[in-house]
């Protein structure tokens, strides 16, 4: 999979998904390496917007190679192992975190 096709892939998820209304949210994905590139996600009214760019004020950045990211949602790489060993580095509400694993593991049921 090339990053190009994870971004669709998860344009597409994140369209199908259905969040709290109450939820507001924007995430920034910053993914380092040959392919880099920055995504935003916007939850506002129990939808999420993914997109590319950089948002100005994120409530959660995350980030990561875009091979780690690939191999995240391969399911070849393990989350929390990436995340304890540095290959994956958080910063801002970590309430959010919880959000993202939830729309990464919806991607099988829909």
């Amino acid at each position: 999979m090339q990053i190009r096709e994870l971004f669709t892939v998860l344009k597409e998820m994140a369209g199908r998904a259905r969040l709290d209304p109450g939820l507001e949210s924007v995430i920034l994905v910053e993914l380092t390496g040959p392919d880099a590139v920055e995504w935003q996600g916007r939850i506002s009214g129990g939808k999420i917007d993914l997109a590319e760019g950089r948002p100005d004020q994120p409530d959660l950045t995350v980030t990561a190679s875009s091979a780690t990211a690939i191999g995240i949602f391969e399911k070849t790489v393990n989350p929390l192992a990436a995340f304890m060993t540095g290959q994956i580095k958080v910063k801002g509400d970590l309430a959010q975190v919880a959000l993202l694993k939830q729309l990464l593991l919806s991607k099988k049921k829909t």
